[in-house]
């Protein structure tokens, strides 16, 4: 009798099968939890005690003004990290691609980034970024010939008005050389007989990356661009050793404000609720990245 052949899908589920399971396993009894914190209000005075509320801390984090406003920045913390990820990733891997001479160091160097954690790249970062020791201040002292001490200018880059984008561009260069050394794989299995076409053709550079280099690279840069969307809506760590939220609340994204919130203001109930919608936020974003991009990249493929 002769067994019907496994299709990847089946074959790709089995393999997955045993981590989902053990996922769901390890993630049910947080999540159930932070769930049942979510309608309670919980008082520490006296002792732990809670008290069933409904969804009255759901109400809460929707009136407020907090709520929306780290929204807002954790949105555009995560457009910008994702523009400038897969931007400064792909970059890189076309660099990696074309040199030849060199290439082992020159990917000792790319991967380097990616092997610090992220808060050491949070105390390298702030320590670049402020005023008595960061960077600006050094290049506008050399710019303007500073030799004295008396007469250096102090220019700190932790400032309301960029921080975001700050933090967006130090997320970008912990995470880029992971892109970047995917892409650098995908580049590598493109037929060279594409690019003898492309000059019979007569393309210019610019038509060769639209019309060879681009193509197969597209869904490995949609993988990447869900990954750095959802790493950089959950991002705590780097934020915090950085800026700790501020200066005042201008960096105050949702997985800090629900830091604060439970650990520091001690109101779990109110976190928890605003905690599952930061989860909502992260798989609509999911959901829609794939309805508009997933779903025909996976086709195609």
């Amino acid at each position: 009798m002769r067994h019907p052949e496994m299709t990847a899908q089946r074959f790709a589920l089995l393999l997955s099968l045993p981590v989902i399971v053990f996922m769901l396993a390890v993630m049910s009894y947080p999540m159930a939890y932070a769930l049942w914190l979510s309608f309670q209000e919980v008082s520490f005075l006296g002792g732990i005690q809670s008290e069933f509320v409904g969804l009255d801390n759901y109400r809460q984090v929707l009136m407020s003004p907090e709520f929306w406003w780290s929204t807002w920045v954790t949105v555009r913390f995560t457009v910008v990290s994702v523009v400038l990820t897969i931007t400064i990733g792909l970059g890189l891997a076309l660099v990696m691609n074309r040199v030849k001479k060199g290439a082992g160091w020159l990917r000792t160097l790319v991967i380097l980034p990616w092997s610090v954690s992220l808060y050491a790249a949070g105390v390298a970062w702030s320590y670049l970024a402020r005023g008595q020791t960061g960077i600006a201040t050094s290049l506008v002292n050399a710019l303007h010939g500073v030799t004295s001490a008396t007469e250096a200018r102090d220019v700190s880059l932790i400032d309301s008005r960029w921080i975001v984008e700050l933090l967006a561009l130090g997320n970008a260069w912990n995470l880029a050389p992971l892109v970047a050394f995917f892409l650098l794989a995908n580049l590598q299995t493109i037929p060279s007989r594409l690019y003898d076409l492309a000059a019979l053709d007569q393309l210019n550079r610019w038509e060769r990356f639209v019309h060879v280099t681009l193509p197969p690279l597209r869904y490995t840069l949609f993988v990447f661009t869900s990954i750095a969307t959802v790493l950089s809506m959950k991002m705590l760590d780097f934020i915090y050793v950085m800026t700790a939220g501020g200066p005042g609340d201008a960096s105050s994204t949702l997985t800090f404000t629900l830091y604060d919130m439970a650990f520091r203001q001690t109101n779990m109930g109110t976190s928890a609720a605003m905690s599952f919608y930061l989860l909502g936020m992260i798989v609509g974003a999911t959901l829609l990245l794939y309805a508009v991009w997933g779903r025909k990249e996976g086709g195609d493929a």
